[in-house]
């Protein structure tokens, strides 16, 4: 996991946002090995086990880790999703979820964007991508994000909304065709497959925890 990372990353917990505190173990340059992720407002502990992110309970990590279905990016699949994730000059994080982590390789060849791949199993990846495994949503602060590409078996109503929340205005969210759109997005586009939409609405952001004087 890449150190610059630890900014954006927030407790997916149901409570307000807040930065996770991070004990780091062991660290190759920006690249964090072993760490321990800590939540202040509940508690909540999480993992950096051999440079992986595990927001995830230790029982959901096989299912997280197998496989993913699908068929490869062929050039024109990885040149189309380029276009529909519109970050060809953002400097702010992509996350390609399940299938969609297959084509982060060829796409770091057009899109300079750090590359962020959630449950992606053992796809190959992109030099300096982030590996995150995580349950129903994502663990990012709002308006973190350039774009956020969700496949079928992960696009859920809770997911979609968390990729809302963390994507910053004018960014933009891929999802199925027959996938719900979550509030604060403009539909752009549709096809047989997949939609795009826009993101129009500002969401809450970090609620900052003060000490009360006794």
């Amino acid at each position: 996991m890449q150190r610059d990372l630890l900014d954006a990353l927030r407790c997916p917990g149901d409570h307000e946002e807040s930065w996770l505190v991070a004990m780091v173990h062991v660290a190759v340059g920006s690249d964090l090995r072993d760490a321990e992720l800590a939540c202040p407002v509940c508690g909540a502990e999480y993992r950096v086990t051999e440079g992986v992110a595990y927001f995830t309970a230790p029982t959901e990590r096989a299912a997280a880790d197998a496989p993913v279905d699908g068929d490869p990016f062929s050039g024109d699949m990885v040149v189309r999703l380029a276009a529909l994730l519109g970050v060809s000059e953002s400097r702010h994080p992509v996350v390609l979820i399940g299938r969609y982590a297959a084509a982060g390789a060829a796409l770091a060849a057009m899109v300079e964007a750090p590359q962020l791949l959630v449950n992606a199993g053992l796809q190959p990846a992109a030099e300096m991508a982030t590996r995150l495994r995580v349950g129903d949503r994502l663990p990012f602060g709002a308006h973190t994000l350039a774009a956020v590409a969700v496949d079928a078996k992960h696009a859920t109503a809770a997911m979609l909304l968390s990729a809302a929340h963390a994507l910053r205005v004018g960014g933009r969210l891929v999802a199925p065709v027959d996938a719900p759109l979550p509030a604060g997005v403009r539909e752009l586009a549709r096809d047989a497959h997949e939609w795009v939409a826009e993101i129009t609405a500002r969401a809450n952001g970090l609620v900052e925890l003060r000490r009360h004087a006794p």
